[in-house]
């Protein structure tokens, strides 16, 4: 199941109030980052994944050790920047959230490849072949364990 969009889950929320708040925070915060970004160059704007401002405190994420450097080192620039649209910024935190690493590690789990009983039997007879050696052992471990996946 695809993930939706955070509006569409607080369409479920029953006070017409707290909606209207958490949409308007969302909201907020969509510009906030719209504005972070538009004042990063490519490919760093990028990788700044999210932004919250509360109580003139700046919190930055990203999604590796190496963009959170490039981020600290434009932080006092960029809060400059955005002053004069957000309001005055104290201070900026850059934290790491490696989504797209964890993403791409459950992507790469695949189905183990399974080996065919031909593949296995050739396998078996290279080991037999090659009598009792260390490489004679280790293909027939393979074979029987190519085999046991059958």
């Amino acid at each position: 199941m695809a993930p939706r969009p955070l509006r569409h889950a607080l369409r479920c929320v029953s006070d017409s109030e707290t909606r209207g708040a958490l949409l308007a925070l969302v909201d907020r915060q969509r510009q906030l980052l719209q504005d972070v970004r538009a004042r990063l160059s490519p490919p760093l704007d990028a990788h700044c994944l999210y932004a919250t401002l509360e109580e003139g405190k700046l919190t930055l994420i990203t999604d590796s050790p190496a963009w959170a450097s490039r981020l600290r080192f434009q932080a006092p620039e960029l809060t400059a920047n955005l002053s004069s649209t957000q309001g005055e910024i104290e201070a900026c935190q850059v934290r790491v959230q490696p989504l797209a690493v964890a993403r791409r590690a459950l992507e790469m789990e695949r189905p183990r490849a399974r080996m065919s009983s031909a593949t296995a039997a050739l396998l078996r007879q290279a080991g037999e072949a090659q009598g009792d050696t260390e490489l004679g052992r280790a293909l027939c471990r393979l074979a029987q364990a190519g085999a046991g996946d059958l």
